[in-house]
């Protein structure tokens, strides 16, 4: 995500003009959201939660856990669909939608805050 934070500041006609630029943020936001769905997924094994039927059921199974808010946990879980959409491009992908994803950095912040907020409560 470190890599994502300066294209944050790029205006969004330059991400729409500029491919390469696109391609760097649809990379590594398609990783960032691997790795939310793989830590959600360690966790659930972890915690012998019942094993989601997907992605975002991944993700939620730890707002009903506790890990994260209910209501985060909600608002998060889209970003499965969205990870699917980048790696296997079912669909022609949505620029508008990774711009707004990069813009939205704050949640996957907010979803590693969480989880070590997690950790630190299995460690004590």
């Amino acid at each position: 995500m470190l890599k994502l934070e300066p294209l944050k500041e790029k205006e969004k006609s330059e991400f729409v003009r500029d491919p390469y630029l696109r391609d760097i943020v649809e990379r590594n936001l398609e990783v960032a959201a691997q790795a939310c769905i793989d830590i959600a997924n360690r966790i659930i094994s972890i915690e012998h939660l019942e094993k989601p039927r997907d992605y975002y059921e991944a993700i939620l199974r730890l707002g009903e856990a506790d890990v994260l808010p209910a209501d985060f946990a909600r608002h998060l879980a889209p970003v499965a669909g969205f990870r699917n959409v980048l790696i296997h491009e079912y669909l022609e992908i949505d620029w508008e939608e990774v711009y707004q994803n990069l813009q939205g950095l704050k949640d996957l912040y907010s979803f590693l805050d969480y989880v070590r907020e997690w950790m630190k409560s299995k460690n004590t």
